[in-house]
């Protein structure tokens, strides 16, 4: 019984790509005879390749994402921020002055690309009232009409990881007197009114070098590390001194976005049509690519995993691994994520539901980063396909676990030859 199922296994040549790797090992006696089996499989043919999402949430993310980066893989990636701004303070001193207008950006640490390369961010105010024509979210892909007029820039070097230190954008002197005399005239009462006179703005970074991306925080509230324009004033007292105050007007979370593009022209992924469409490993080096706020994203499908029911009548998953190793030279250890998410989507790239986390084993002192690789537990997900009482043509996608406020990227080797291919390796117990 166990030599005729040896062969009966080593037959199904249609999801294993050679039987030499192909391992049985018969339970001990012990166990309900000998007619009970554990194969170890770890040479299925996997279907790599990259879609792109169609689109991503990127309002309320508690992030402004702003600048531009030029990468010879995914080509230019640019991200700007559209704000829609409100304040608490209405009622302003009689004595008050006007002084200045400006736009505060707070650091928070998140940067991708080269900081010691000068950034400007342009300011512009938008047209419309910034908020989703439907539904509660706005997506990478929203956008809005703004002005021409820029209402103020400023080019800097950037230092991100100072959380203490912040940017400060000079904005046009005659819009923050406007803005500050129709509060004192009680023309704006509330923030209805304010939302209508100034629908908000849009913040622009520079395109034309390779530079950096940054992140900025921002709160509802007023701190001391947020991210606002701020009008400042001063108040005469008795004796004739100014005590300098200010306004300021605070981000709105919820209709706060990052419109994030990604220009990939004359890139091996410069042809996604729709977000159905999948570009094999085969045409891009074997490699398949992940960033985050594009929604470019690695996808890997198990064509043949269903043939492990003819294995035998009766079977059962005992454990499912997939192994699989950034592509060496394309990182550095502390940029590797410590896990991906791994999320499960349908033969159109729909996401049908977060399944677990790719998570990282690393050699720091391992100069040829051969001890540095990912592994997920597929356990559930084989048993599902197996056990669902029809075809269930569904695929693994990887992503960042904060994709939505990121624009990160790591590459996925797929080599079908070498040492560091991609490899799915499961132990099934039949009966």
């Amino acid at each position: 019984m166990k030599y005729s199922f040896i062969l009966f296994s080593l037959s199904l040549i249609a999801f294993v790509s050679c039987n030499e790797d192909l391992k049985t090992y018969p339970v001990g006696e012990d166990f309900i005879d000998n007619n009970v089996i554990v194969t170890v499989i770890d040479t299925f043919s996997l279907k790599c390749g990259t879609f792109m999402l169609d689109s991503v949430v990127t309002s309320n993310t508690g992030r402004i994402l702003l600048g531009s980066v030029i990468d010879n893989n995914l080509g230019q990636t640019t991200s700007q921020s559209y704000l829609k701004l409100k304040n608490t303070l209405f009622d302003i001193d009689t004595n008050a002055k006007y002084d200045s207008i400006g736009f505060v950006l707070n650091y928070d640490t998140y940067y991708y690309g080269d900081t010691t390369v000068a950034q400007t961010y342009k300011v512009h105010r938008v047209r419309k009232i910034i908020e989703p024509d439907e539904g509660l979210n706005l997506y990478n892909t929203s956008n809005f009409l703004y002005d021409n007029e820029v209402l103020g820039e400023l080019t800097f070097t950037p230092m991100p990881n100072r959380t203490s230190d912040s940017l400060y954008i000079p904005l046009n002197f005659n819009l923050g007197k406007e803005i500050f005399d129709k509060l004192k005239d009680n023309e704006i009462n509330n923030f209805d009114d304010f939302e209508q006179f100034f629908n908000g703005i849009t913040i622009i970074p520079n395109t034309t070098t390779n530079s950096n991306i940054l992140g900025f925080q921002y709160k509802n509230y007023t701190s001391s590390n947020n991210s606002s324009m701020r009008i400042y004033y001063t108040i005469s007292d008795d004796d004739n001194e100014g005590n300098d105050s200010f306004i300021d007007f605070n981000v709105v979370s919820e209709d706060q976005f990052n419109h994030i593009e990604s220009n990939r022209l004359n890139t091996q992924l410069d042809n996604f049509e729709t977000s159905e469409t999948i570009i094999s490993s085969s045409y891009t080096n074997n490699i398949i690519y992940t960033q985050g706020g594009t929604g470019i994203s690695a996808r890997v499908e198990i064509p043949y995993l269903e043939n492990l029911k003819k294995l035998s009548e009766n079977g059962t998953v005992l454990d499912g691994k997939l192994l699989f190793y950034p592509l060496k030279g394309s990182y550095d250890n502390n940029q590797l994520e410590e896990s991906l998410t791994v999320y499960v989507v349908d033969h159109k790239n729909r996401v049908i539901k977060e399944l677990g986390e790719a998570v990282l084993t690393s050699n720091k002192y391992d100069e040829f980063n051969e001890d540095t690789y990912y592994t997920v537990d597929l356990t559930l997900y084989i048993e599902e396909i197996l056990s669902a009482t029809y075809t269930l043509n569904y695929a693994l996608m990887f992503q960042f676990s904060d994709y939505k406020k990121t624009v990160d990227k790591i590459l996925i080797e797929d080599d079908k030859v070498d040492e560091f291919k991609m490899k799915l390796q499961v132990s099934y117990l039949t009966y």
